[in-house]
């Protein structure tokens, strides 16, 4: 592996292993179930449109306890596979 490629992949773990609370994500699927408890058999709070913005609380087993950007204090547990670090669809909320 050439030095390029080595750094490229340290950074990505770097930064994926610093994030932490008030961490920004974004949804990056098309809809999302934001759940009351980190599991997928638990209560499905709302649902959430890809590219809104979450503010991270905490984390739990793959997945993120996060509130929801200007929605007057929505939060729940999202799935990590389903949110990006930028937003995915370039509109502002």
């Amino acid at each position: 592996m050439n030095i390029r490629a080595f750094l490229i992949i340290g950074f990505a773990f770097l930064s994926t292993a610093l994030a932490g609370p008030g961490d920004t994500h974004y949804v990056k699927t098309l809809q999302a179930p934001i759940h009351a408890q980190p599991s997928s058999d638990s209560e499905v709070k709302f649902i959430i449109a890809i590219g809104r913005k979450l503010i991270e609380f905490e984390r739990n087993n793959g997945w993120i306890y996060v509130g929801v950007d200007k929605s007057g204090g929505k939060d729940g547990w999202i799935e990590k596979s389903k949110v990006s670090n930028t937003d995915p669809d370039g509109l502002k909320y």
